[in-house]
């Protein structure tokens, strides 16, 4: 392998040269507050676990800092501010190099001309806000991050913020993928209201900022997202019994950044007896895209079918209920409870599907759906395991059911080899759907963790998902050392399976990622972290 930069040695030496005598928090003066991390996550992917192909070294900043302008009633030291308490002006920034363009040659060749290698620099402030507090109200304005919901790894009511999938699928903490928006929160403090208490109502409003999923399909990214079969582009299509070249030409439909295109919400949360328990609603865009045939046609080139569809992200409201109960006497754990009710759901119609099914004939409708999420959460003493510490162990059932279903709709589809006259023509691949949406869909996870060694400094984790329709699973086994204050040393080893013969599932669990052969995504992730 030929290296073009150094990029893990010379994070690996900035790490070490750094110096260990800050605190977590460094406080500048009384008004500001800094913290962040380096980091350097490198990922070897193992598709026959007998050998190993690098396709990550991403290095990463990142600084988090509040500054306080405003403290008891009085802003910049010196101007009252009334019943206004307090005022802090908080920001994220994060700048990235995955130098894996420079450390393999054939991904950098891959982009030739002046074409730019995604991923590969990232520079941005990922969140700035606001926040006023005037008891019993705060206000929070900026660019930020809202979190609703009891789930884990699968999101129901965590729907505000979209998903960047592009760096490495969903296998990331949700607070480093989410896309920060625009927006305005504000909660009200209502306090105790008969039985109930700790109650408060919250308001999110997003005047412009639509932002949808980024999720990669271009099959020379190390992560791109190509559904199931080849990590190929389909250049082809039958047509009747021909073979011909596909020109597809993908319109982007995003809604535009005005406000007629805005996004509200709120969430009333309070403690009933032992029940913390939430009520929600959000009315936005499906996060979610799907094409819309806009035209498709043969006659000015009889070798080729021109195909156009433009992508579209309808209007959804999400309903959804939250809760979660301590109970002490018999089990000692925690029972969690979400459940949604989501109406815009884009979905895929199979072509030449019933005018019943698809009246427009343009291969996409919307439908409505529900989520029920149950979980269990107990530290658990198991001495043979760890005789000093309890080991955290938690469970999930995750259901999706499609109140709207018809033998029509589509999940993921693949591209593979064309193949004519049972003959495969080389360098000729087609896109096909056959993947019959079921009306219900379940997955369920486990996960265990627990420390070792003084003050807890050796952390392994374990998870496992999986999806009992399509029995595709996900396994992650992670370590993480805590070398010192600062530094934390991790490994983690993630494995894709499934059985064969089975169709893939709509959880992009092994069912997608676990292919035979060379195509799996078995990975191994060494990650070094220097946090201040």
């Amino acid at each position: 392998m030929t290296f073009r930069r150094h990029g893990l040695p010379a994070a690996l030496a900035l790490l070490a040269a750094l110096p260990f005598t800050s605190e977590a928090i460094v406080t500048i003066n009384d008004d500001l507050e800094l913290e962040g991390f380096l980091q350097a996550q490198n990922i070897l992917r193992t598709p026959r676990m007998d050998d190993a192909e690098f396709v990550m070294q991403r290095n990463t900043a990142q600084i988090e800092g509040k500054y306080y302008f405003l403290k008891d009633s009085t802003a910049f030291g010196r101007f009252n501010t009334g019943k206004l308490e307090e005022a802090t002006f908080s920001f994220v920034g994060r700048g990235v190099y995955d130098s894996i363009y420079d450390a393999r040659p054939s991904y950098h060749d891959a982009f030739p001309g002046n074409q730019s290698l995604p991923g590969e620099f990232e520079g941005k402030v990922r969140e700035a806000y606001v926040d006023l507090i005037l008891p019993p109200f705060s206000l929070r304005l900026g660019k930020q991050q809202v979190v609703w919901g009891e789930t884990d790894n699968f999101r129901a009511l965590d729907v505000i913020n979209p998903l960047d999938l592009s760096w490495h699928w969903s296998w990331e903490s949700w607070e480093d993928i989410r896309i920060p928006l625009w927006m305005a929160r504000g909660v009200y403090d209502i306090g105790k209201i008969g039985k109930l208490e700790e109650s408060f109502f919250e308001l999110v409003y997003i005047p412009w900022d639509v932002r949808h999923n980024i999720i990669s399909t271009d099959p020379r990214r190390p992560w791109a997202f190509t559904g199931v079969g080849l990590a190929e582009n389909p250049n082809s299509v039958f047509v009747g019994s021909q073979l011909k070249n596909l020109d597809l030409n993908v319109i982007d439909g995003s809604p535009g950044r005005k406000l007629e295109n805005g996004q509200a919400g709120f969430r009333f949360k309070a403690v009933w007896g032992d029940v913390d328990f939430s009520v929600n609603y959000f009315y936005g865009f499906s996060a979610d895209a799907r094409g819309v045939l806009q035209n498709q046609f043969t006659r000015l080139d009889p070798t080729t079918l021109h195909v156009a569809y433009k992508t579209k992200y309808p209007r959804s409201h999400v309903l959804g209920f939250t809760a979660n109960y301590s109970e002490e006497k018999y089990t000692q754990a925690v029972f969690r409870l979400e459940t949604t009710f989501t109406t815009g759901v884009p979905v895929t119609v199979a072509p030449g599907a019933p005018l019943s099914v698809d009246p427009e004939q343009d291969q996409f409708e919307t439908a409505r759906r529900s989520v029920i999420m149950l979980a269990a959460d107990r530290p658990t003493w198991i001495k043979w395991l760890n005789p000093d510490r309890t080991i955290f162990l938690s469970s999930q059932i995750f259901w999706r059911r499609w109140l709207d279903i018809s033998h029509s709709y589509r999940g993921i589809g693949g591209v593979f080899p064309a193949e004519l006259n049972g003959v495969v023509q080389p360098g000729r691949f087609i896109s096909t759907n056959e993947d019959r949406i079921d009306q219900d869909e379940v997955v369920m996870t486990f996960s265990a963790s627990t420390s070792y060694g003084d003050a807890g400094l050796l952390q392994p984790r374990f998870v496992f998902a999986f999806d009992p329709r399509s029995t595709g699973a996900y396994n992650q086994l992670s370590v993480d050392y805590l070398l010192s204050s600062h530094v934390v040393l991790r490994f983690q080893q993630n494995l894709f399976w499934r059985i064969t013969g089975h169709k893939p599932g709509p959880w992009q669990l092994g069912d997608i990622w676990g292919h035979s052969g060379g195509n799996s995504r078995h990975e191994s992730v060494f990650t070094f972290i220097y946090q201040f």
